[in-house]
């Protein structure tokens, strides 16, 4: 049933291609996301580190319940479900907002915790129907594996024993991070599905079908906390998940820019009518200042500066 909630929840020109008409996003400024696998092993460590960093560095949003600069990001995202999630409805702004969100937690590693890597993220399409093997769930050289236990624990790997502050759901109670991977759940992110996305022609058909299969494969195949709706960033895994979102979104963008770079479609909350603009503003807090939708449609257009390796 959680499967089918995140589902409905979250319902060729190469990337680099896409050059941005800001000054300020220059070729030997845009940053690249590196797939985790193919990462070299010293940034892969120092990226974990730097995750762990967060963990212990003090909150400072100030949002109830947090202890952990890393929980910042977590109730950021928890007290925000309403306006960034669907349960009968498609707010717009689930793309936009993501992507903010991808950077501002990746600027916090680099501000920080002295994280000087690239920015991970995950080829889904490789690891579809077998999660469990992928080199994300690695203990050794990814982020831990499956859970055990009652509760699900997980309990190895460099997230081994965290305690969670923020959620489930909309509470504020201490709990493990949990996995419990579905592979049924992870064929959902094969080639096929994402095929389906890129054969869309509008933002809301293309969301649709993401989310139905392609977002919501990552968020139950590997399970537990990813499943939590509300705080689901509680497992890092989160972060690198909706890099291979956003790298979709950005692929279908690219493939037509004039038409999809700035298109948008659907209300601004659940079950609204008021239609989403690219005016509309996000908030991260305090972390860094507010942005409208129209400032992260453009992953190079300025205030983004970033591409993927393929």
């Amino acid at each position: 049933m959680l499967f089918f909630l995140f589902a409905v929840l979250a319902l060729a020109l190469p990337i680099s291609a896409m050059s941005s008409s800001n000054s300020t996003c220059t070729p030997e400024k845009i940053q690249t996301r590196v797939e985790w696998a193919n990462m070299a092993r010293k940034d892969q460590k120092s990226y974990l580190e730097a995750v762990k960093c967060l963990m212990q560095l003090p909150a400072q949003t100030g949002i109830k319940g947090t202890i952990t600069r890393f929980d910042d990001m977590n109730a950021m995202h928890q007290v925000q479900a309403k306006t960034i999630h669907l349960v009968v409805s498609i707010p717009a702004q689930f793309l936009p907002f993501h992507r903010l969100y991808i950077h501002v937690y990746e600027q916090l590693l680099r501000d920080e915790c002295d994280y000087k890597g690239p920015t991970p993220w995950w080829d889904e399409t490789r690891d579809a129907g077998n999660f469990t093997h992928s080199p994300l769930l690695d203990p050794d050289t990814g982020f831990g594996g499956n859970g055990n236990g009652p509760d699900n624990c997980v309990t190895d790997g460099p997230f081994a024993n965290t305690t969670l502050h923020i959620g489930p759901g909309q509470t504020l109670t201490d709990h493990c991070l949990s996995r419990k991977v579905n592979e049924i759940n992870s064929t959902l992110g094969n080639k096929t599905y994402v095929q389906e996305c890129h054969d869309k022609s509008t933002y809301l058909d293309f969301w649709e079908a993401t989310g139905f299969k392609t977002h919501g494969a990552g968020h139950s195949g590997v399970g537990g906390v990813m499943e939590d709706i509300d705080a689901s960033p509680g497992d890092p895994l989160f972060y690198i998940h909706h890099g291979f979102i956003d790298r979709l979104w950005w692929k279908w963008q690219s493939e037509d820019p004039d038409s999809r770079l700035y298109q948008l479609g659907g209300p601004s909350t659940q079950g609204g009518t008021e239609e989403t603009t690219l005016d509309y503003v996000m908030t991260t807090y305090g972390i860094c200042p507010n942005v409208t939708v129209k400032e992260v449609m453009d992953i190079q257009g300025g205030f983004l500066c970033y591409k993927y390796d393929y």
